[in-house]
C-alpha cells in the first residue's frame, strides 16, 4: 500500500461604518447598528504588555524519568495550576501537577468509554472537570478528576466541524474543519456554528471565507492564504491571513466589533521555502511508520514535495496562528514557514475591546497550547526532536523571573 502523506493546510461590506484614520492613534466609532470600529494607520509600535519570564516554572517531559511524549497536540491549564495534556500519536491524556510532576493518565486508546481514539480539543471547564472531543470516536467526553460523568455522541453531526470553546451557557462554539479541493467558487465558505449538547440541536450562525479556490491539477502553494478562527471572551473571532483586518461575532452571527490596520506585505524566498520544506519531513516521518528505509523516505518526500510550489510574487500570509486566551484577548502569531512544527516566536496581542496592547515574543521552538491566570502553557521541541511541557509566567515588562 502506498503512504499517504499528511497533508497540512498551512493555512464586508461595511460602508455604513466609515471612520477617518490616523498614523497611529486609535479612532473608534459606533455606527447605527452598535458596531465597534477600531482602526490603525500602521501596526502600532506600543511598548510590550508582558514578557515571558526568562526560564520555565518546569519543564516536564525531557527526563529519563519522564513521560515519554511523541507529539504533544493540545493542553490545558487546570485551576489548580496543573496540565491536561493530549499526546496524539500515543493517544492519551496526561495529567502534570502544579509543580510539573507527572499525575497519571486520565485516558488511552481503546473503545471502551472514556478510551481515545484521535483526541482534537480539549477544554477545561472548572474545577477538575475536562471537556474532550474525540474525533475518532465521534464523541464528546467530559471527565470530573477521573471519572467519565458524560459522553455526548456527536455521529449526526457534520464531520465538517470542530469544537473552538465554550459560550457562558455551556453550549460549544465549533467551525469547519476539513474540505475537498478542487471547488469551482473563488473563495470555500466556512461555517460558525454552536452546538447545544443538551438539546441535541446545532445552529449555523455565520458563514465566512475560509479556502481560496485551488484546481487539483494545480501545484499548490505552500503559503496558501486562508481564514483563521478562534473564540475568545464567549464571541467567534475570525480574520483572513491576507487582510489585516479582526471580525469579533456575536453569538447569533452578528458583527460586534472590527480591527483595522495597514501591514506591510512580504514575499516567499528560498529561506521560507527551506524551513517549511523541513519542517514538512519532520512531521512527515513519524506520520508514516510504514516507511522503513531512508532511500524509501526520501523518494518519498521528493514526491510529496513536488505538489508544492513557492509563488513569489504572491506574499505571505501575516499570520500562521490565530487563539484567544481565557483573558479575553486574541493573540495573532505572525507568520513562520515551520509554524506548524516548531510554534510562532512574534504575536500581535489584542485586548478584549478591540485595542491594540502590542507586540509579545514566545521562547523560540514553542508552540503555545494555552494562556490562563498570568501562565503560558507550551510544548518545546529541542534539537533532537524531543518534545516537553513548558509553563511560563506573564511578567510586566523589564521583569526578570520563572525558573
Amino acid at each position: 500500500m502506498k503512504p499517504r502523506a499528511a497533508t497540512c493546510l498551512l493555512f464586508s461590506a461595511l460602508a455604513a461604518c466609515q471612520v477617518d484614520s490616523a498614523p497611529v492613534s486609535e479612532v473608534s466609532a459606533r455606527d447605527s447598528m452598535g458596531i465597534r470600529i477600531v482602526e490603525y494607520g500602521a501596526v502600532p509600535e506600543l511598548a510590550t504588555p508582558f514578557v515571558f519570564s526568562s526560564q520555565p516554572l518546569y519543564r516536564y517531559g525531557a527526563g529519563a524519568e519522564d513521560y515519554a511524549f511523541q507529539r504533544i497536540w493540545r493542553g490545558v491549564l487546570l485551576p489548580d495550576g496543573g496540565a491536561a495534556v493530549a499526546d496524539g500519536f500515543n493517544r492519551e491524556i496526561v495529567l502534570i501537577g502544579p509543580d510539573g510532576e507527572f499525575g497519571g493518565l486520565l485516558a488511552g486508546p481503546g473503545d471502551g468509554p472514556g478510551e481515545l481514539d484521535l483526541v482534537r480539543e480539549l477544554f477545561s471547564l472548572g474545577g477538575d472537570t475536562l471537556l474532550v472531543e474525540d474525533f475518532g470516536h465521534a464523541r464528546f467526553t467530559i471527565f470530573v478528576g477521573d471519572a467519565v460523568v458524560r459522553e455526548v455522541d456527536t455521529r449526526f453531526l457534520n464531520r465538517n466541524l470542530r469544537a473552538l470553546g465554550l459560550d457562558s451557557a455551556g453550549h460549544l462554539l465549533m467551525t469547519s474543519s476539513s474540505y475537498r479541493p478542487g471547488f469551482p467558487e473563488p473563495w470555500l465558505q466556512g461555517h460558525m456554528a454552536r452546538f447545544d449538547m443538551d438539546a441535541g440541536v446545532v445552529d449555523t450562525v455565520a458563514a465566512y471565507d475560509w479556502v481560496p479556490s485551488s484546481p487539483r491539477e494545480d501545484p499548490i502553494n505552500p503559503f496558501m492564504q486562508g481564514g483563521m478562527i478562534t473564540a475568545s471572551g464567549g464571541r467567534f473571532v475570525y480574520l483572513r491571513s491576507d487582510t489585516p483586518e479582526v471580525m469579533w461575532r456575536n453569538l447569533d452571527g452578528t458583527l460586534h466589533q472590527i480591527v483595522r490596520w495597514d501591514a506591510e506585505r512580504v514575499y516567499p524566498t528560498e529561506e521560507h521555502w527551506a524551513l517549511y520544506e523541513s519542517a514538512y519531513r519532520v512531521m512527515l516521518r513519524p506520520a508514516n511508520p510504514q516507511i522503513q528505509s531512508e532511500a524509501e523516505f526520501e523518494e518519498f518526500m521528493r514526491e510529496a514535495l513536488a505538489r508544492y510550489e513557492r509563488v513569489p510574487d504572491e506574499p505571505l500570509p501575516l499570520f500562521s496562528v490565530l487563539f484567544g486566551d481565557r483573558e479575553g484577548r486574541v493573540w495573532m502569531g505572525h507568520h513562520a514557514p515551520d509554524a506548524q512544527l516548531n510554534g510562532v516566536t512574534r504575536y500581535s496581542v489584542l485586548a478584549p475591546d478591540g485595542r491594540w496592547l502590542g507586540t509579545v515574543w514566545a521562547p523560540p521552538r514553542t508552540r503555545i497550547l494555552d494562556v490562563a491566570e498570568g501562565r503560558v502553557l507550551g510544548a518545546f521541541r529541542d534539537e533532537l526532536g524531543v518534545e516537553s511541557l513548558v509553563l511560563y509566567e506573564l511578567l510586566p515588562p523589564g521583569a526578570v523571573g520563572g525558573g
